[in-house]
């Protein structure tokens, strides 16, 4: 079963699906109905409903973006290119947190995830993004793991593993650090407006209004 939320923000609309245990990985696909086009971002499984959901509104896939590089957010990476050869767009220090997965993957899962292929690297804070008529941010925050990246949309960010609601990406697997990715959160919160949803890798939304005071009284409770 799918477990699917929609959500406009003027042209745009957004889509969480939540894949397949054990993961429940929030995967998104923002749709721009205007433009006839699609993003779907960190895809770690449920292919077939995330194409399916791309293709709405007579809307095309014109990439993949990946928050970071984990198996559980791109596990579906490569079905999808089956499905279409679009671009696989990921921050460049996140190559060998990519790399990894197939066998990282291997000892937790009864099948390896496949590779990405196709991938296009982003450097820093990256700008260049675009969605139909709609320019997108890429915000550098590493510390969950090295490469790991935010997509601002304006009106609502995909944060992916760098924040929850109530809660932060861990820091233990290989290539985190705790210090990076608390600078990277007081950086993140303080680049955005009040009024800003945002959207975690797992679990549900809530705005930077909300996330300030929590972050301001926890924060040093993580690191």
């Amino acid at each position: 079963m799918t477990y699917r939320t929609d959500f406009t923000f003027g042209e745009l609309l957004l889509s969480r699906i939540v894949t397949n245990p054990p993961w429940f990985e929030n995967a998104y696909v923002v749709r721009d109905p205007s433009a006839k086009v699609s993003v779907i971002i960190d895809p770690g499984g449920n292919a077939d409903s995330l194409w399916s959901a791309s293709r709405e509104d007579g809307c095309d896939l014109a990439a993949i973006w990946l928050t970071h590089g984990h198996f559980d957010h791109l596990g579906g990476v490569a079905d999808l290119q089956d499905m279409k050869d679009v671009s696989c767009f990921a921050h460049r220090d996140e190559k060998p947190i990519i790399d990894a997965q197939p066998s990282w993957s291997a000892s937790m899962l009864p099948q390896a995830v496949r590779a990405p292929r196709n991938l296009t690297w982003l450097e820093g804070d990256a700008p260049g993004l675009t969605l139909g008529s709609h320019d997108i941010r890429a915000i550098a925050t590493p510390g969950h793991t090295p490469g790991g990246v935010c997509f601002d949309f304006g009106a609502f960010v995909i944060t992916g593993d760098t924040l929850f609601n109530q809660g932060v990406g861990r820091t233990d697997l290989p290539g985190g650090s705790g210090a990076v990715l608390k600078a990277s959160i007081e950086r993140l919160l303080k680049m955005l407006a009040p009024d800003v949803q945002l959207f975690a890798g797992h679990g549900e939304e809530w705005t930077v209004e909300d996330a300030r005071p929590w972050w301001s009284q926890m924060g040093n409770y993580f690191f």
